[in-house]
């Protein structure tokens, strides 16, 4: 890729050194290297994009839009040798190559930069880009791209039916009431004792 601002310019590097470990990783574990190399085009799209954004931003035509705005088209069916997505999970691709995790401090580096966070303040959909770098990496986000808690709203609950006056119940309908209770309630009808 060719960084335009200063800032892509000037995390250029970091990212080409975790490419080169992904291509290195991916040479010595072939079952792995479908998905390694799925992470790396990933990451030279973010730092492409992020650096446009950061242009855009310096020139001020930037757009503000909501970070939770999904404008990617559904996924389309793949062969399964050629991953079109990666995972989701946290620390995922630690997980997946434990040796990964010495460039996390370079993700962290650039989650840090004060220009990143004014950039990310002004364009809220910067962070769609970078939460899935924390993910991977196994990065708590910080709270400036940090996806808010949703709130389901809670359905009013039905109140229930009160049941109808005690001296009312039938002795055959739920709750029977038992001969020695419709003794003491006035004027429900006493039942007859069936004969010997």
């Amino acid at each position: 890729m060719h960084a335009i601002t200063p800032l892509g310019r000037r995390y250029f590097p970091h990212f080409a050194d975790i490419c080169a470990g992904l291509v290195a990783a991916a040479a010595r574990h072939t079952t792995l290297s479908p998905l390694l190399m799925l992470v790396w085009s990933r990451l030279r799209r973010t730092l492409t994009r992020l650096d446009r954004l950061a242009q855009r931003w310096q020139q001020g035509r930037l757009t503000p839009r909501p970070s939770g705005t999904n404008s990617r088209q559904p996924p389309q069916p793949e062969d399964a040798s050629h991953p079109s997505r990666t995972p989701q999970g946290h620390a995922w691709l630690i997980r997946l190559h434990q040796p990964l995790a010495a460039f996390a401090p370079r993700i962290q580096l650039l989650l840090d930069d004060p220009e990143i966070i004014a950039l990310c303040t002004a364009a809220p959909q910067a962070g769609r880009l970078l939460r899935p770098l924390c993910r991977m990496f196994a990065i708590t986000p910080p709270a400036y791209i940090a996806r808010p808690a949703r709130v389901r709203p809670r359905k009013p609950r039905q109140p229930k039916p009160q049941p109808p006056p005690f001296a009312e119940h039938s002795p055959h309908v739920w709750p029977f009431v038992p001969l020695r209770l419709r003794l003491k309630v006035p004027g429900l009808p006493r039942r007859k004792k069936p004969p010997d």
